[in-house]
């Protein structure tokens, strides 16, 4: 998963996501952006989800819903679970939707996102 991190024209950062991935750099852009504490939040999550303390954890934002399991992490945009639930999204072929709506990957890779976007903001 490549990425770019930058601060736009009105100095709020900003997240670029490879092909596949881009709908994480929409959820780090417009969902989490600098709240420090929200990632600190997650980063305890993921911490909780390694050491087998939590079997799941989901973080609803404005516009996307985050899931983490112990495995993996994804990003679903609110507007694709308004016409179906969460359990028929994971059924269907999800290659359809736009690359902006959802996007998957490894729990070590979110979490390594994370840890990047936070040394980013801190800088």
């Amino acid at each position: 998963m490549d990425y770019r991190f930058f601060y736009n024209e009105r100095q709020l950062p900003c997240a670029r996501l490879s092909m596949d991935h881009e709908a994480f750099g929409l959820w780090l852009t417009d969902e989490l952006g600098a709240d420090t504490e929200q990632l600190s939040r997650l980063l305890q999550a993921i911490t909780s989800l390694e050491q087998g303390q939590q079997t799941e954890f989901q973080w609803q934002g404005r516009d996307f819903l985050l899931r983490l399991t112990r495995d993996d992490a994804e990003v679903i945009a609110l507007v694709l679970l308004q016409d179906h639930s969460l359990e028929e999204l994971e059924g269907e072929d999800l290659e359809f939707y736009d690359a902006e709506s959802f996007a998957a990957c490894g729990l070590d890779d979110f979490k390594e996102l994370l840890s990047e976007w936070q040394e980013f903001l801190l800088d």
